[in-house]
C-alpha cells in the first residue's frame, strides 16, 4: 500500500515538474507562504536534531498543523529521489543488523527504520522482516504515524495540484514552437525529423533534368537548334550551328478590317514639349566637350563652320533618279494580295499612308513587351509568333512540321517581367511546339560570347541601356541599372541637328519607315567621334519614297556627326519621353511563391532602388554600377574598371570606345577611387558587338552544363514558373 500511494506520488509530482517553469516565471510569491515554507523548515531542522521520538512529533504536528505550501511540495520531490535510489539504504541494512547482533554498535534509531521501510523491494522481506523484529517496542507507534503522515502528503497533493490548476485557467494555452522547451520536445516527433522542403532539389511531374528525350539529337550536329535574340528594332535568329546569325527587322505589318490612320503612331515618335533652358545648357556642354577634344588631339576648328554648312545646305539642288538608273532601289510590297500580315522588310516596304489598310507595329519595345501599342499582352505574343515562325520557315528552311524535333534558346533581357517570360515560355512550348527550351539572360550570354568570366557588360540597344556587372559567371544583382536610351535616341538627336542646320530634305518625317530607314543610314555612314574626321564634308545621299522616283542630294555636315552620340553622355538634350501605357502587368502567374516576392520587394524598395531611368549619363551609370558591384574591394574596383565589354548595336560609333573611357575615368566616382586606368575590351576575333550575345547563347547550348536546363510541355504544364527557377541558370 504504501509503494502504491509513493509510485502515486511521483507521477503527480513529475506532472507537476513538466509546468513547473511557467509557476517559477509567472505565479506571485505571497509572505505567508514563505513564512509557512520558513516554520516548516525551521521544525524539521530541530526534529534532526533531537531524539527520534521528538523528531516523530514534530513530524507529525507539521503534518497536521502546517498549510500546503510550495516548500513541502518541494521536500516530498527530494524524498522522491531518495526512493528512487537502487537499493543504496536496504542493502546497506544488512550489515548494521549483523552488527548489532554482536553488540559491537548501537541499535539503529527509529528515523533511520522508517526511511528504510518505504525503499524495501519485494526481493528484500526476508531482511524488512528481521530488521522489524530487532526494532524497538516504539516502531508500533512509529507506523501508524507513517500512515497518518502519508494521507496528510495526499491531502497535501491534491490540494497544490487544484491550486496550480485554478492559477492556469487564467494564462494563455501552449501554442506549438519550433525550439524544445526545459528539454521536452512541444512539437511531435515526425514534424521535427521530417526532411520535406528542407532539400534543394524538388521534384515534379514531366521529364527529369537532362533526360535523353529533352536533349537534342547528337546526329544533327546542333541543327536542330535554333537561338533567338529578340530586341527592339533587330530580331537576331539563327540555328547554333551556323557561326553567324540572320538579322531581320522585328516588326509586322497586319491587315486591318477598316483603314485607320496609322502615319502618326506606328513609328511612335513623340513630340513632348522641351525645356528649352536645359536643351541650350546641354547643347553648350555638348559643344564645350568638343573643343577640349579638339584642342587636346591638337586639331584646329574650322572658321565660320556654321555658316558654310547653312549656306550650301539651304541652296542645294536635288536631283531625280529614274528606277532603271537606281541600283538600289526599293521593292515595294504589293498589298493587293489577300495576305493577313507581313514581317520583317516586307513589313518596311508597305506602302502605309494615310489610309492604309496596314498597321506597322514593333511588338518589342524598350527592352520588354509592348505595352504602348498594343491593347493587351496576347495581342503582343500573337505577333511575336507570327514573326518568329515566319522567319524560322521562310529564312532557316525550318517546316513548321518540324518544330516539334528541334530545341530552341531564348535570350532575354536582364530585368524582364517574371510573368513575361512565362508567357515567353507557354508561346513557344504549347503554340509554337518547340521540344524544349532554355531561358537564358542577355548579360550572362554576353560573358559566354566574349569569353571572360567576370566583366562590365554594357547593352546599348536601340531604346534600352542596360548595364550589370558579372562575377564568375554570376549576374551581380545590385549592379544592375537599365536607362531608356539607345541607338534610336542618337538617331533622333542626329535628324534635328541636320534639320538645324538646313538639311536639303526638308520634309523627312521619323514616322514613316522608309524615313526612318534613311535617318538610320545617314547615322550609321556620318557619325563618327574620331577628332580628326571633324571638318566641313560634303555627302550624298538617295531618298526614297513610295510611289515617287528617287531623289538625290547633297549635303554638308560638320559637327553634328560627332555632338549626336554625345546625347547618352548629355541626356538632357533629349526630347522627354512618354511613359504613356494602354496596359499594365499585374504580377500574376502560376507561381504564388515567385509572385508574393515580387510584390513585397516591389513595394519595399520602390521605383528609386529599382535603378530604372528615363535619362541618365551612361558614363555616371557604368561607374555605380561598378562601385555597387565591388563592395568596398579595391581590387574589384580596379578589375570591373578595365574590363568594360560593349555589346548591342546602339554604340556602333567609329570610336565610341574610347570617348566612353575617357568619360568614366573623368567621373566623381572613378576619381574618389583613384582610378587611373578605364579600358573597354573590343570584341573577339573583330566579332560584331551587335551578334555578341547570340554568339554567346548559342555556346552555352552546347555545354553539358545545358543539359539539366532544358524545358519541355510536360513539366511546364503541370509545375508552370517553378521549372524557371529548377532549370533556368542564374534566374
Amino acid at each position: 500500500m504504501s509503494d502504491h500511494q509513493h509510485s502515486n506520488n511521483f507521477l503527480k509530482n513529475l506532472s507537476q515538474k513538466k509546468y513547473a517553469w511557467m509557476e517559477e516565471a509567472t505565479a506571485p510569491v505571497s509572505p505567508v507562504a514563505n513564512a509557512s515554507g520558513h516554520a516548516a523548515s525551521t521544525h524539521l531542522a530541530q526534529a534532526s536534531s533531537s531524539s527520534p521520538e521528538a523528531r516523530n512529533k514534530s513530524k507529525d504536528t507539521s503534518a497536521t498543523a502546517s498549510p500546503p505550501t510550495p516548500k513541502k511540495s518541494k521536500k516530498q520531490k527530494l524524498n522522491t529521489d531518495v526512493y528512487n535510489e537502487p537499493f543504496s539504504t536496504a542493502t546497506s541494512s544488512k550489515p548494521l543488523t549483523s552488527k548489532h547482533k554482536k553488540g559491537s554498535s548501537p541499535p539503529p534509531s527509529s528515523a533511520s527504520i522508517k526511511r528504510e521501510k518505504p525503499g524495501l523491494k519485494p526481493g528484500r522481506k526476508t531482511n524488512a522482516a528481521h530488521t522489524s523484529k530487532t526494532a524497538t517496542p516504539a516502531s508500533s507507534s512509529i507506523t501508524t504515524s507513517a500512515e497518518n503522515g502519508s494521507r496528510h502528503t495526499k491531502e497535501e497533493d491534491d490540494q497544490a495540484i487544484t491550486t496550480s490548476a485554478n492559477y492556469m485557467k487564467g494564462q494563455p494555452l501552449f501554442k506549438y514552437t519550433t525550439f524544445p522547451v526545459k528539454g521536452y520536445n512541444i512539437l511531435p516527433t515526425r514534424n521535427i525529423t521530417s526532411n520535406y522542403a528542407k532539400n534543394d532539389t524538388s521534384y515534379f511531374p514531366g521529364h527529369k533534368a537532362g533526360s535523353d528525350e529533352l536533349l537534342p539529337n547528337a546526329e544533327e550536329e546542333w541543327r536542330d537548334t535554333i537561338v533567338i535574340h529578340p530586341g527592339s528594332r533587330n530580331l537576331r535568329i539563327g540555328l547554333a550551328s551556323e557561326a553567324f546569325p540572320i538579322s531581320v527587322p522585328h516588326v509586322i505589318a497586319r491587315k486591318l478590317k477598316t483603314p485607320v490612320n496609322t502615319a502618326d503612331d506606328h513609328m511612335d515618335i513623340d513630340q513632348p514639349e522641351v525645356n528649352q533652358e536645359e536643351y541650350d545648357y546641354a547643347l553648350e556642354e555638348i559643344r564645350g566637350e568638343l573643343r577640349w577634344r579638339m584642342k587636346n588631339a591638337k586639331r584646329r576648328a574650322v572658321p565660320n563652320a556654321e555658316g558654310q554648312v547653312i549656306g550650301f545646305n539651304a541652296t542645294a539642288v536635288k536631283e531625280t533618279i529614274l528606277d532603271h538608273n537606281d541600283p538600289y532601289k526599293v521593292e515595294w510590297t504589293e498589298v493587293n494580295k489577300d495576305i493577313p500580315y507581313f514581317v520583317g522588310e516586307k513589313a518596311l516596304n508597305v506602302p502605309v499612308s494615310k489610309n492604309s489598310l496596314y498597321s506597322v507595329r514593333y511588338p518589342w519595345k524598350n527592352g520588354t513587351l509592348n505595352n504602348q501599342d498594343y491593347t493587351s499582352v496576347n495581342e503582343v505574343l500573337s505577333d511575336l509568333e507570327a514573326i518568329w515562325s515566319d522567319v524560322i520557315v521562310n529564312d532557316l528552311e525550318v517546316e513548321r512540321s518540324e518544330f516539334k524535333d528541334c530545341n530552341a534558346v531564348l535570350v532575354i533581357p536582364d530585368k524582364l517581367d517574371h510573368s513575361y517570360i512565362c508567357d515567353l515560355v507557354t508561346m513557344m512550348l504549347r503554340y509554337m511546339k518547340f521540344k524544349a527550351v532554355i531561358v537564358q539572360q542577355e548579360s550572362t550570354a554576353a560573358t559566354y560570347g566574349a569569353g571572360v568570366s567576370s566583366a562590365v557588360v554594357v547593352d546599348i540597344g536601340a531604346q534600352k541601356t542596360n548595364i550589370v556587372c558579372i562575377e564568375d559567371g554570376v549576374c551581380q544583382l545590385e549592379s544592375r541599372i537599365s536607362i531608356r536610351l539607345g541607338g534610336d535616341d542618337i538617331t533622333k538627336t542626329f535628324a534635328s541637328f541636320l534639320l538645324k542646320n538646313k538639311f536639303p530634305y526638308a520634309d523627312i518625317d521619323l514616322s514613316t519607315t522608309y524615313d526612318w530607314r534613311l535617318a538610320e543610314i545617314l547615322k550609321e555612314k556620318w557619325c563618327t567621334m574620331n577628332e580628326a574626321d571633324i571638318s566641313v564634308q560634303v555627302y550624298d545621299f538617295f531618298a526614297r519614297t513610295p510611289f515617287k522616283p528617287t531623289l538625290k542630294y547633297q549635303c554638308k555636315v560638320y559637327d553634328e556627326v560627332f555632338l549626336a552620340p554625345l546625347c547618352l553622355v548629355y541626356p538632357n538634350i533629349l526630347q522627354p519621353k512618354s511613359k504613356k501605357a494602354n496596359w499594365v502587368n499585374k504580377n500574376v502567374t502560376d507561381d504564388v511563391i515567385e509572385d508574393a516576392n515580387n510584390s513585397s520587394s516591389n513595394n519595399a524598395n520602390g521605383q528609386d532602388d529599382t535603378k530604372d531611368y528615363d535619362s541618365f549619363p551612361i558614363d555616371v551609370a557604368i561607374a555605380q554600377s561598378i562601385v555597387s558591384a565591388a563592395n568596398g574591394s579595391e581590387e574589384k574596383l580596379k578589375r570591373y574598371f578595365t574590363s568594360i565589354i560593349l555589346v548591342g548595336g546602339g554604340g556602333k560609333v567609329v570610336n565610341f570606345s574610347r570617348v566612353l573611357e575617357d568619360r568614366v575615368l573623368s567621373t566623381i566616382i572613378a576619381q574618389r577611387a583613384n582610378i587611373d586606368r578605364v579600358e573597354v575590351v573590343p570584341a573577339p576575333r573583330e566579332l560584331d558587338p551587335e551578334v555578341l550575345v547570340w554568339k554567346g547563347a548559342s555556346v552555352m547550348a552546347k555545354l553539358d552544363s545545358a543539359k539539366d536546363m532544358w524545358i519541355a510541355d510536360d513539366e511546364w504544364e503541370q509545375v508552370g514558373a517553378r521549372c524557371l527557377r529548377e532549370r533556368a541558370l542564374l534566374m
